[in-house]
């Protein structure tokens, strides 16, 4: 956090993405996809970073305001939300942290409605956010507690019922579709970069650049796992963890390495 003091007022704010609340994320949300000219958005996020009353900032005088505007570079420039600032919305719950507890079999479901949840000229260029898409992702992620579940003691790491395919599609059509936007954006915004994270962490299963195993198509990377049987077999995998997958690939690169050392 950064204390800040604005016309005789002191405020702390959010540093980075992981220190803001969840209701300031949806705010944030609103702004960076909302149809604002750069400064009009800055003076919105100070804002929010702020926490101030309309009545209150708008008694502020501008050059008091724009004085602190760098505050609210790292919303635009940088997005580093990994933590889990939307833990649950309208009883259903989502992932932990950094993808910590999401299993294989939610990330081939997820990664596609990643991918169905925008288009985009170039690589570089302006996303057009598809909202059928943004749905089907909530719906993976997101979904009822499991009956009894103790919060507090958090016994399996995991309040979620277990995902199943056929639920999470009747959930998209029927209960996630009338999420508002800023939610749909906020879980997108935080599986992009948690996704973003596992890539830059696991170079070697990554290494063909495009965000699928180099070695591994998605679909396949159970099959791959599963082959040495000491995960159970192919529906084990598919419940594993997604970062146990990155940890049983980085392990077959360095022996596929190693074997190739052999032969030469």
């Amino acid at each position: 956090m950064k204390i800040i003091t604005i016309h005789t007022k002191t405020y702390s704010v959010a540093a980075e993405w992981n220190e803001l609340s969840g209701s300031q994320l949806l705010k944030v949300m609103d702004v960076l996809y909302g149809n604002y000219e750069v400064d009009a958005a800055r003076l919105l996020l100070l804002k929010i970073l702020t926490r101030m009353s309309w009545y209150g900032f708008c008694k502020i005088p501008m050059a008091d305001k724009a004085e602190f505007l760098d505050v609210t570079h790292f919303l635009i420039n940088e997005n580093t939300l990994t933590k889990q600032l939307l833990p649950q919305y309208e009883g259903f719950y989502g992932p932990d942290d950094d993808f910590n507890n999401l299993t294989g079999e939610e990330f081939i479901f997820s990664e596609d409605f990643y991918f169905k949840s925008f288009s985009q000229d170039t690589t570089d260029g302006p996303r057009t956010m598809i909202e059928a898409g943004l749905n089907g992702l909530a719906s993976v992620l997101y979904r009822d507690p499991k009956k009894d579940y103790d919060f507090e003691l958090n016994p399996d790491g995991d309040p979620r019922k277990p995902f199943n395919q056929n639920i999470a599609a009747f959930n998209e059509k029927k209960i996630v579709t009338a999420w508002p936007m800023n939610v749909k954006l906020a879980i997108f915004t935080w599986y992009e970069t948690c996704r973003q994270r596992m890539i830059l962490a696991n170079p070697e299963i990554f290494s063909s650049g495009s965000g699928e195993p180099a070695k591994y198509g998605l679909l396949s990377v159970m099959r791959a796992i599963a082959e040495g049987g000491i995960h159970g077999k192919f529906d084990d995998v598919a419940k594993m963890y997604v970062k146990m997958w990155m940890v049983e690939l980085n392990e077959k690169v360095a022996e596929a390495k190693q074997q190739e050392k052999a032969v030469t």
